[in-house]
């Protein structure tokens, strides 16, 4: 092989790739020009944000795993309102109080994106990821048929009391050891959302009781919005057949828990009486037998059904169960304000009889306690996601339809700005100056804000107030002895406290 042909085939070879590369940047060049000048939001003052990013990946691998302090340390940069890509989505994200209000009192923020990261039940769909007349419909229909239960009334009122019962029962057994509080207070405030889904509550230590518990455990770690299929829409079924980053674990879950819910389904069918409304699948499958012949696109489905129970009780459970958890460990750690709670206890309600949700407004001491624990450990420091279906403006910027939104609640509640000092744990800023009265501050959304609110609050709060002054009528809690907590907790669809016991001590 002579130089004359080498050098002949190199010159070849680099004319052609020359060619190559220069079409690629020719047409690169080309299809940047034209989105440049053909891009929807260009007239648009849209909120800043950061420019760098991974393709494919967006801003996700410079967030890390807590989003909270991620989101935080942009606000810093960029301010209260900016957006970002993360992995697929156009995401806005805002962080505080204005914003957040201006924001969700708007029609055009009450939209789910496509795919959250709550649809994840296969062949089911719920009210919380519907969006216009079908969100609407069974959410109102939910609230209704609750009502009529006894929501929020003296019904529920007594079931969680006898709950409750249940409850100290098993945590005095400990006589004062270290407990695992979680183990007995999960299935316990399970039973209370149960009872209206289902009719029924189930034993502690019923093995069905203790798979439900692992299963909706299981799903609410998946539902946190930092999980994958959150920002790779149809990246789940991928996921799941090669069973990468525990979603075998995810779809063990879901396996057992429809397998549940569709023998609850057929136990319920066989049992119906429309004269005698039980629970909540008994009023949605008679709704449903009345419309399925009248309208042919209801959202009274089974699928439905096979959605919404779940939600209902992950929602309605998890929630109180964290926050009752950071009310007992903030006991624990303040000595001074467990006493001054035992005070107001003795006072109004004494040592015998049981709480009733009526005391509340005699023990705002107890109240400012509890408001304080939702701000100052956010049980869900990210707002479920938003999607704009329709143009809006925010803080003075344009908002295009399709944005992803996330409000950062945990900012709101940390804001220097409307809370002195909100690192401190400080009740007193939720009373008035003689300590008479509550006072709510605006700003206070531990339940979120809008149409698109918690419909759950007023049964949360009832549930709250009842579990944290029966415990603390009947027992003193201080830690373990040479034990502390942290307080630091793990992020994920909640803000849920680290493994730890309490030594909950009878009161004499």
């Amino acid at each position: 092989m002579n130089a004359d042909f080498i050098l002949t085939s190199v010159s070849q070879w680099a004319k052609t790739h020359l060619a190559t590369s220069t079409l690629v940047v020719a047409i690169s060049v080309g299809w940047f020009l034209h989105w440049v000048i053909h891009r929807p939001n260009r007239n648009l003052k849209l909120p800043p944000g950061p420019w760098l990013s991974f393709p494919w990946l967006g801003y996700l691998p410079f967030l890390g795993t807590d989003f909270v302090k991620g989101f935080n340390r942009l606000k810093e940069k960029y301010g209260p309102v900016y957006r970002l890509k993360l992995g697929q989505r156009s995401v806005l994200v805002l962080n505080d109080f204005p914003s957040v209000k201006e924001a969700f009192l708007q029609r055009a923020f009450l939209g789910r994106p496509p795919n959250p990261p709550n649809h994840l039940l296969q062949d089911a769909t719920s009210f919380s990821v519907s969006n216009g007349i079908v969100w609407r419909e069974q959410k109102n229909f939910a609230l209704h048929v609750m009502r009529d239960l006894g929501f929020g009334k003296t019904r529920m009122e007594v079931h969680i009391k006898e709950e409750i019962s249940h409850l100290i029962s098993e945590l005095e057994e400990f006589e004062g050891k270290p407990a695992n509080v979680r183990r007995y207070l999960a299935p316990s405030t399970s039973n209370n959302i149960s009872a209206l889904i289902f009719g029924r509550r189930l034993d502690y230590h019923d093995p069905m009781r203790m798979q439900l518990d692992e299963v909706i455990t299981e799903l609410i770690r998946f539902f946190r919005p930092t999980s994958l299929h959150a920002w790779f829409p149809g990246i789940k079924t991928i996921l799941f057949k090669l069973k990468l980053f525990d979603y075998d674990k995810l779809e063990y879950a879901i396996k057992h828990l429809l397998v549940f819910i569709a023998k609850e389904i057929d136990e319920h069918e066989a049992t119906l009486d429309a004269n005698s409304i039980r629970d909540y699948m008994d009023g949605f499958l008679l709704q449903m037998k009345q419309r399925e012949f009248k309208d042919p696109n209801t959202s009274f489905t089974k699928a439905m059904l096979k959605g919404n129970s779940p939600s209902l009780i992950g929602a309605g459970s998890t929630t109180v169960r964290a926050t009752t958890e950071w009310t007992l460990l903030s006991m624990a750690e303040f000595q001074d304000v467990q006493k001054k709670i035992h005070a107001e206890i003795d006072e109004v309600i004494g040592r015998e009889r049981t709480p009733n949700w009526a005391d509340h407004t005699k023990m705002p001491y107890t109240e400012a306690v509890l408001m304080e624990v939702q701000r100052w450990k956010t049980v869900v420091p990210i707002n479920l996601l938003r999607y704009t279906t329709e143009p809006a403006t925010v803080a003075g910027y344009d908002i295009p339809t399709g944005m992803t939104t996330i409000a950062n609640i945990y900012a709101v509640h940390n804001d220097p700005d409307y809370w002195e000092k909100p690192e401190l744990f400080k009740p007193e800023r939720f009373l008035s100056e003689d300590g008479k009265e509550v006072v709510k501050h605006e700003c206070w959304i531990p339940f979120s804000l809008g149409k698109r609110a918690c419909p759950g609050e007023t049964l949360a709060n009832v549930e709250l107030f009842l579990y944290f002054t029966s415990l603390l009528q009947k027992f003193h809690i201080v830690f373990p002895e040479g034990k502390r907590h942290s307080f630091q907790g793990r992020v994920g669809a909640t803000f849920e406290p680290l493994p730890y016991e309490l030594c909950m001590i009878p009161r004499k």
